[in-house]
């Protein structure tokens, strides 16, 4: 990943940001680059609580960045649940709750057919420990509570 993209991540710099995605072109493939250990910008800036950042990227130009998997088989949304940062996981919750297509759409519930299977399936989604994202939330709340008891 470009040492200036990682930073940008860390920092919660919103700028270089959208000047990458003003640049377009070229620019726009900085945005899919990864770490050696799989990280894409979205894992990097949910272990920085960089909020910000995150709501800066587009999930309907970059929606495969909020689903991708790093090494270990984490998500975005393990990561924001690992490190606390409940800001993110709502955020990852609402994209995961939008319809990727309105094809086949339940006309019963009003809702598309992926709008319910993307929300589900990313709640369910295990990394290579079995974890969900949601049992790490808990272990981590948890650990949390007992250190400062």
């Amino acid at each position: 990943m470009d040492p200036s993209l990682y930073e940008a991540a860390t920092s919660g710099d919103v700028g270089f940001l959208r000047q990458i995605m003003r640049d377009g072109g070229a620019s726009i493939d900085l945005l899919h680059q990864k770490t050696p250990k799989d990280n894409n910008i979205l894992h990097i800036s949910a272990k920085f609580k960089q909020t910000d950042f995150f709501e800066n990227v587009d999930p309907d130009q970059f929606g495969h960045l909020f689903w991708a998997t790093n090494k270990k088989g984490d998500t975005p949304l393990h990561v924001a649940s690992r490190v606390g940062c409940h800001e993110i996981v709502k955020l990852l919750i609402q994209v995961a709750k939008q319809p990727l297509s309105i094809e086949g759409a339940d006309e019963e519930s009003g809702l598309a057919d992926g709008e319910t299977h993307n929300f589900k399936q990313l709640l369910e989604k295990t990394n290579s420990q079995r974890d969900t994202a949601m049992l790490l939330k808990y272990k981590c709340f948890s650990f949390s509570l007992n250190l400062q008891i």
